[in-house]
């Protein structure tokens, strides 16, 4: 197992460091003495060592220019290994770098941009402390400038310490929720895994390893028990585990809704009315689809009166929530008209020649008040079916008027109402029959069922 150790390592020839520098270069330089968390027999581990340019004197690298810094020894104590180490640069240098022969600025600037060298290394078989591995680096510059021997100074040595103990397998901590009660859904289907309270700590390990669990957090796990496992594995191969269960479960109800209003109705049917609404709908944590149900349901027939109308949402867990809304429906008598036909109608049943103009006189009431004002109508409707003819009727003289034209009737039966404001006062039937005389023919009306008579000649005039 490989651990990444991030250490970034100022060139600077401290006393404690092995370097070289002339006195106006900029250094570049390593880091001494690291000392890294213990390691178990023979294992094997990744360090990372990162470099930085530090301004000092007057001698710069050129900007734009990248050091290379490549290894040119390594030796390790007591039976370890140092199994490979990659190259590692600085760059490309800043154009805003102090150009050359130019004082450093207060505080000195540094530069750290590039990429590690990464150091593999083993751990000798045999326990012990202070086992000492030794690098040395040497530089490279790209592009070549004119002044690199001078422009950075310093040796790029590095030396890395390590203990070697008997490994201990680490310890396990569970979640929060492992050992605890149920736990409520918190999304659609059930509830997101969430592992707050999961570690691990181990003697030889720095940083401890991480622990995982399957399933893995932020998976979603359904209504009912589900079995977890976790588990954690140290640098040397040593592991700690447990399980437990964990119970969703779903006791939210679902909340309604779109819900209707209170509201009132008005019905001409003693009985009631049709009641009409739009359902309302539902949402729920953990059913998409919650099902909802009212009543009365939409369509139905309710009294005159408050009627309370009642929803419940229903999830698949069981939970329900409920709400109403109240419908109140009055009972209003409709309008009813009438009509008494006057002279010449009188009856139910009225026979005209053919082409006679009928008088219409008719007395119209409204729920028993006698009506002299409004929208006043006579229609006359082919008793077999037909189009029928609407006139206006006026009032005058006590009583409502029309001419009856009845040449361009069409049928020998025909239907006569009136209505006042739109309200069907009376009506009775128009039987025609015969022609009406004319000027032209000077002929008597014929009457159905009677025999033609001849006309008398008339005298001659003196």
């Amino acid at each position: 197992m490989a651990l990444s150790l991030g250490a970034l390592l100022a060139f600077a020839g401290g006393a404690a460091a092995d370097t070289v520098r002339a006195p106006d270069g900029d250094l570049v330089t390593t880091a001494i003495d690291m000392k890294l968390a213990p390691f178990a027999p023979g294992e094997i581990r990744t360090v990372e060592i990162g470099f930085v340019l530090t301004c000092a004197s007057t001698s710069h690298m050129d900007p734009g220019q990248t050091i290379t810094v490549g290894i040119d020894s390594a030796v390790a104590q007591g039976g370890g290994s140092i199994l490979d180490v990659t190259d590692a640069t600085v760059g490309p240098v800043p154009l805003e770098w102090p150009a050359e022969f130019a004082n450093c600025p207060t505080p000195a600037p540094t530069f750290s941009l590039g990429t590690p060298s990464l150091v593999t290394l083993q751990a000798p078989m045999t326990t012990g402390t202070g086992y000492k591995y030794s690098l040395m680096y040497h530089r490279s510059f790209d592009p070549f400038g004119l002044n690199d021997a001078r422009a950075v100074t310093g040796a790029t040595v590095m030396d890395i310490y390590l203990d070697v103990v008997v490994n201990t397998p680490p310890t396990l901590t569970l979640p929060a929720v492992a050992g605890g009660g149920p736990v409520e859904a918190n999304a659609t289907g059930g509830w997101t895994a969430d592992w707050s309270g999961l570690g691990a700590t181990d003697a030889e390990d720095e940083p401890d390893p991480t622990p995982g669990c399957d399933p893995a957090a932020g998976t979603l796990m359904s209504l009912g028990t589900n079995p977890v496992t976790c588990s954690v594995t140290d640098g040397g191969g040593l592991s700690d585990s447990g399980t437990f269960d964990v119970t969703v479960q779903d006791t939210t109800a679902p909340t309604l809704t779109g819900m209707p209003g209170d509201r009132s109705l008005t019905t001409a049917d003693p009985t009631g009315t049709t009641l009409t609404y739009s359902a309302p709908g539902a949402t729920d944590i953990a059913d998409a689809d919650p099902g909802v149900g009212c009543l009365p349901a939409s369509g139905s027939h309710i009294g005159v009166g408050t009627t309370k109308v009642t929803c419940t949402a229903t999830d698949g867990s069981g939970n329900s929530a409920k709400a109403s809304f109240d419908v109140s429906v009055t009972y209003v008598a409709p309008h009813t008209a009438s009509a008494v036909w006057g002279e010449p109608v009188a009856g139910a049943v009225f026979s005209a020649n053919r082409g006679r103009n009928v008088p219409v006189k008719v007395e119209l009431s409204v729920d028993g008040s006698v009506r002299t004002s409004g929208d006043a109508r006579l229609t006359v409707t082919p008793c077999g079916g037909g189009d029928a003819v609407t006139m206006a009727l006026s009032f005058s003289g006590g009583r409502w008027n029309a001419s009856l034209d009845t040449a361009p009737l069409v049928g020998t039966c025909h239907t006569v109402s009136a209505s006042i404001n739109g309200l069907q006062a009376g009506s009775f039937r128009l039987e025609l029959r015969g022609v009406e005389p004319t000027k032209a023919n000077n002929q008597p009306a014929t009457i159905a069922g009677e025999p033609t008579k001849t006309p008398k000649p008339e005298k001659s005039k003196p």
